[in-house]
């Protein structure tokens, strides 16, 4: 069945919109906000093996929020592109309440995943506070720590809660990344996984108040407060919701991060995401029963799509989830690029290591460069780096992947990847 690809990713951002072409097949009608530039897509199509001419583009020119999606201009564009074939398979990356009404206004069928959406629904899912909640009553384990609706409920929760590690992380309810989070600790503060700052928990009424002040708003009137473990092992799983409620395991892995060369700087660099997750095979056994539960309370509430539970392994062994986000991954286009070049049990045989902080080079260079020194990604020996997400502007970093047959494989591979865009960088 032909496919209309929703790229409602929440942003415009030209490295966040590119790196979603390697999910796309012939055939796609692909609503974006901008037109993608036309060298790397059909970069993206020569190694996918998909012919450029069976893809056509929706761009609507800026974010695709749920007011962008149900704009007439749009819509009509889309419909007439439509009524080449009777069915459609629908994909957004978000399932949004625009996301329901573009499919009513273009004459696609409803069902539970976009009921659903049309109640907000998602957001039971996407909320650091409803994902307390859920997970709790799912009985996935997570964190001590409770959700506050005020400075003073904010204050007491962090004194309730520091003694126990020693360190709190508070948190915006709606956020990507970990930008909403803020750590207080008793011990140093440096930079903590997760995290934007880490601050000292001299006065806790005082910095409660600043903390409220800084990550509440209209959107996000409270906030979750959670002991912080340290970790040995940041990981994802990935799981695909399908319309009959039917839940499939897609991917996990690992969340790969490094100190800054800023020694003043407040967050952690993250590197990239491994793919598959590296755990001891008793908490990666317990990681994929507890998810599993999480994201079938998801499924029975009728959310339908994608969805990631993020978790960590402490350092006594423990296994807890910090939240679950009902949309595409920042893994789904690794894994669809692990499927689409080394097949559908590329898990049992490869290493996906994604890189995010590729210094900026123009595509023709970057490519060059990489099958000069013999890194581009081959098929014939399964083995090589591909270009994943590119900004056509320059200002942000390549983010490159690499198949290998070991992990050990895959660090030669990026070591020699860094060390050969070093050589020609200006």
């Amino acid at each position: 069945m032909p496919r209309i690809v929703l790229l409602n990713v929440g942003t415009a951002a030209p490295r966040a919109v590119h790196r979603q072409l390697w999910l796309l097949r012939e055939g796609d009608v692909v609503v974006s906000p901008l037109v993608p530039d036309e060298d790397f897509l059909r970069y993206v199509c020569g190694e996918l093996g998909v012919d450029r001419a069976a893809l056509r583009f929706v761009s609507a020119g800026e974010n695709l929020t749920d007011e962008a999606l149900t704009a007439p201009a749009l819509i009509h564009e889309v419909r007439a592109l439509l009524a080449e074939h009777d069915a459609w398979e629908l994909l957004p990356a978000h399932h949004t309440e625009g996301v329901a009404a573009f499919a009513d206004l273009c004459g696609l069928p409803g069902d539970t995943g976009l009921r659903f959406a049309a109640q907000r629904g998602p957001v039971l899912l996407n909320r650091k506070s409803h994902f307390r909640q859920l997970a709790v009553g799912a009985d996935v384990p997570v964190p001590d720590g409770t959700v506050v609706t005020g400075p003073a409920a904010l204050a007491a929760a962090v004194e309730r809660y520091l003694p126990r590690t020693g360190t709190v992380v508070v948190k915006r309810d709606d956020d990507l990344g970990g930008q909403g989070n803020v750590a207080l600790t008793l011990k140093e503060t440096r930079p903590l996984p997760g995290t934007r700052a880490t601050l000292a928990a001299r006065a806790p009424e005082a910095a409660a108040d600043v903390l409220w002040a800084e990550l509440t708003d209209a959107q996000n009137p409270v906030l979750a407060v959670e002991s912080y473990h340290r970790s040995t092992h940041s990981f994802y799983a990935e799981y695909l919701i399908g319309p009959a409620g039917d839940v499939t395991f897609l991917n996990s892995g690992t969340i790969r991060r490094r100190a800054d060369i800023d020694p003043a700087a407040s967050e952690l660099v993250w590197v990239g995401l491994e793919l598959p997750a590296e755990l001891p095979p008793g908490a990666g056994a317990r990681a994929l029963t507890a998810s599993a539960r999480m994201v079938a309370l998801a499924a029975a509430i009728g959310y339908r799509g994608h969805i990631n539970v993020d978790g960590i392994v402490t350092d006594t062994g423990e296994v807890l989830f910090n939240e679950a986000n009902a949309r595409w991954g920042g893994s789904l286009a690794l894994h669809a690029a692990g499927e689409r070049l080394l097949g559908p049990a590329y898990l049992d045989t490869h290493v996906l290591s994604g890189l995010r902080d590729v210094p900026a080079l123009p595509l023709p260079a970057a490519l060059d460069t990489l099958r000069r020194h013999g890194l581009a990604f081959s098929p014939e020996i399964g083995e090589g780096t591909v270009v994943l997400g590119y900004d056509p502007s320059g200002e942000r970093p390549l983010e490159c992947v690499v198949l290998a047959p070991t992990r050990e494989r895959a660090r030669a591979v990026e070591a020699a990847v860094r060390d050969a865009v070093g050589e020609v960088r200006p």
